[in-house]
């Protein structure tokens, strides 16, 4: 992993860097590491995802979600992640689910799963964060591998109307705003799940789990509590956000034909 990458994915899960190692430890008892998976398969029955359809999961970690789909689906799915040790993971859980068949799971730059034809029924990209850039830009890279009449569903969040500006949602933009880059290319919003209940339940397991085991852990990793602290701050800081200011949303975007 190149240090930029190292960076991006240690952004994109709130940690510093030297954390990276022990996520699958701070995160294991969480079902998911988004929450999003009930809804996501709730929203992809509701928009008319074909069964045996298949979907490419960016920044897919433990391949929570990705299973999800395979299972309810009968889809061939792949998941492509950057973090090695959520790919192993990932990989184990297939197999115990018996959908190793169906379930390829990848370690790389999700960057590189965008040079795929466009053979996708759906694309799936759930809390990772600006990685490619603002909505617009966003969309133009995930429709290309979506095959038209497919979905995009994107696990993101937009700011309250009217909210002052501040440091701690720094470019994040209001509804309109966000759903003007998410059509961009003339596609269509056809669902959309906001505040889920599902997310409220994650977010309360978190602030309950994640501390615990960082206690544990830096009890045997003393160098590391400084930042052991800094990342369970974190998460409260993030979950003060989404009760408060930003409104977290999951959107499914069916791509037009051209």
């Amino acid at each position: 992993m190149t240090k930029t990458l190292l960076k991006e994915v240690a952004f994109a899960m709130e940690a510093p860097e030297c954390l990276l190692p022990h996520l699958p430890y701070l995160l294991q008892d969480l079902p998911s590491l988004s929450g999003a998976e009930d809804d996501v398969v709730e929203m992809l029955k509701e928009v008319g995802f074909p069964r045996g359809g298949t979907v490419l999961d960016l920044g897919c970690g433990r391949g929570d979600i990705a299973i999800r789909a395979a299972r309810a689906f009968d889809a061939e799915v792949t998941g492509v992640d950057a973090h090695p040790p959520f790919i192993e993971i990932a990989r184990q859980a297939a197999e115990q689910a018996g959908l190793q068949r169906r379930c390829r799971f990848v370690a790389a730059d999700l960057r590189e799963s965008l040079a795929e034809p466009a053979r996708f029924d759906a694309v799936l990209m759930i809390a990772v964060g600006p990685v490619l850039g603002d909505p617009a830009e966003t969309i133009g890279m995930l429709r290309a591998v979506v095959r038209e009449g497919g979905w995009i569903v994107i696990g993101d969040g937009y700011l309250e109307d009217g909210v002052p500006p501040s440091a701690a949602y720094e470019g994040c933009l209001e509804r309109d705003a966000m759903e003007a880059g998410l059509t961009r290319f003339g596609d269509t919003i056809v669902a959309r799940r906001t505040r889920s209940p599902a997310g409220r339940a994650f977010n309360a397991l978190s602030l309950k789990t994640i501390p615990k085991r960082a206690a544990a852990l830096a009890k045997r990793h003393p160098d590391l509590k400084e930042a052991m602290d800094q990342y369970v701050a974190r998460q409260f800081e993030e979950v003060a956000l989404m009760v408060g200011p930003v409104v977290p949303a999951l959107w499914a975007i069916r791509k037009t034909a051209a």
